[in-house]
């Protein structure tokens, strides 16, 4: 039993918690907070749109519940303070984007986001697409995100009078990544084995993929939407890829090496997706991006290594700085 137990620990904390290269996280920080606060987060104008239009909430999410269980509905619903969150969360984002105050920004921009969401979706409008994406946010909140590539470790650096170096090691470093490679693995297995159930094989013979891609095209006005509806053929290929992908996503935690062709593959399915029939997955397509460039323990410290070599090597005699 012992035995076993020990066996189990060494397995989780290889998988979880080995000792690898921070440049992998900073880099899945700076991409992921850049996205964020510059594309993804939610506007302003629109949350006090919301708020002013509408006494009381349909369907308030659990945050939404909790923080008017807990405060005045005055004090934190309105334009105020909304606006004071927004611009508190997008000067969390910029620091934690150069890596101030890595944890607490990150923290801080966050809840900005969840805050933003839950409020959009409490007006019986409920999505999902920032949920994987949201977390991931969190868990780079808890890791040493700012260990490399930040304000911080310079601070750091200079402080303690270490050596300049960008490649720190922990053991810490992998877990938010392998976390989103996690979650979006269950959230495609859900929505293919969801599609099964409920309808079956009609998801693959055409005919359902042709209707939804035509109402969405014509309610969004994509005509390419419209055109491809008519392609039976088409359509029956791209139901069994959707369900094929969707169902077998989670094979990329299991055979390592073609994980970078799923993360590929997710990207390109994303944008059909959103071509066809205007679908804004975008927090799913950021994460495979992350994915694809950074889960890998080894490619972006090699690749950041060549970077700052070449930068620092000295121009050859006879030629000029």
């Amino acid at each position: 039993m012992n035995a076993n137990f020990a066996r189990l620990q060494r397995w989780w904390n290889a998988y979880w918690f080995p000792t690898t290269s921070t440049l992998n996280l900073a880099g899945a920080r700076i991409v992921a907070v850049a996205a964020e606060i510059f594309w993804l987060f939610p506007g302003l104008a629109g949350q006090i749109n919301l708020l002013t239009k509408n006494q009381q909430f349909s369907d308030p999410q659990p945050l939404v519940r909790f923080l008017a269980a807990v405060l005045p509905r005055d004090l934190i619903f309105s334009p105020s303070s909304f606006t004071v969150i927004y611009w508190v969360s997008m000067i969390a984002g910029l620091a934690a984007l150069v890596g101030l105050a890595t944890r607490i920004s990150l923290f801080l921009l966050t809840f900005g986001l969840w805050f933003f969401v839950s409020h959009l979706y409490s007006y019986a409008d409920v999505h999902h697409p920032q949920v994987p994406f949201a977390f991931f946010l969190l868990a780079l909140s808890l890791s040493p995100a700012g260990a490399s590539l930040s304000l911080d470790a310079l601070l750091r650096r200079r402080r303690v009078g270490a050596k300049a170096s960008t490649d720190e090691r922990s053991d810490m470093a992998r877990w938010p990544l392998k976390l989103a490679h996690v979650f979006l693995s269950m959230t495609y297995f859900s929505t293919g084995i969801t599609k099964l159930l409920s309808g079956g094989l009609a998801w693959m013979n055409g005919y359902t993929l042709q209707n939804y891609i035509f109402t969405d095209g014509i309610n969004r006005g994509i005509p390419l939407g419209i055109w491809l509806a008519q392609q039976r053929t088409i359509c029956v290929l791209l139901g069994v890829g959707t369900i094929a992908f969707e169902t077998f996503y989670f094979v990329s935690l299991l055979v390592p090496r073609i994980a970078p062709w799923i993360f590929a593959g997710g990207i390109l399915f994303h944008l059909g997706l959103y071509f066809i029939s205007g679908h804004p997955f975008f927090e799913h397509i950021l994460l495979n991006v992350i994915l694809l460039l950074f889960l890998d323990p080894n490619w972006f410290p090699a690749q950041w290594r060549k970077l700052t070599s070449g930068a620092r090597s000295p121009a050859p005699v006879g030629q000029s700085a």
